[in-house]
């Protein structure tokens, strides 16, 4: 008989799915590892999810919020083919979506360009930083999962930089900010900035060494400074 829905329970257990898969890509995570992680023996775990497939999907479902009290009763089925990827498509848009940029985007010129540039920075870093560990996910299994490769490395995240790459060439040609030589390499440049002192610092061994609150505004900082003509 299907027992009922413990979302602590499920929660407790997507969190430790989190970190291996994070950790170790989809092949080489085991369904042991994670039960044992989640505090369960290798069979228990089972009465929960019936997969690893499932415990895949589990993973988007707890990370994007979806756990309903109305979820399906205990043990969670497979999803059905490519309903893992939509989930991980609609939350990132959701979660990921970038208003800041988007708006200036449409926006001909800034009342104030440094603090334009700035929201728009701390947006992706804030975003980064909430998101990094089911990013870690995501990026370290898509060499495993064609389908998620596609959504991710050659659609949703090129379309994030190119956004950023047409917005500095665009504040560029008024003058607002400096032309670089390469508005694509100048956008990415940001980007590595956000994604090291927002995520994978924390996998360094010097983790340790930098506050939080100071590695973003020394990034925000930087990056203004550097781009954001002088008056």
């Amino acid at each position: 008989m299907a027992r009922p829905l413990r979302p602590e329970r499920l929660a407790h257990i997507a969190d430790a799915a989190t970190r291996a898969f994070g950790r170790l890509g989809y092949q080489r995570t085991h369904m042991a590892d994670v039960a044992a992680a989640a505090g369960l023996s290798s069979g228990a775990i089972y009465t929960y999810v019936e997969s690893k497939e499932t415990l895949f999907h589990l993973v988007f479902v707890h990370a994007f919020d979806l756990l309903a009290e109305s979820a399906p009763a205990l043990p969670l089925s497979p999803p059905a083919p490519g309903e893992t990827v939509a989930v991980i498509r609609e939350g990132l848009r959701r979660t990921a979506g970038a208003p800041l940029l988007r708006a200036a985007l449409d926006a001909d010129a800034p009342a104030d360009m440094r603090a334009e540039l700035a929201a728009i920075v701390e947006e992706q870093y804030e975003t980064i930083e909430r998101l990094w560990p089911v990013l870690a996910v995501i990026e370290r299994c898509a060499i495993d999962l064609p389908e998620l490769e596609e959504m991710y490395f050659r659609r949703g995240r090129p379309e994030r930089h190119a956004a950023l790459s047409r917005y500095l060439s665009k504040r560029a040609g008024t003058g607002d900010l400096r032309a670089m030589p390469d508005a694509d390499i100048a956008a990415r440049l940001v980007s590595e900035a956000t994604a090291w002192f927002g995520w994978h610092r924390r996998d360094d061994r010097d983790a340790k060494r930098f506050d939080d609150g100071l590695a973003r505004r020394t990034v925000i900082e930087f990056v203004c400074d550097a781009l954001v003509t002088p008056p």
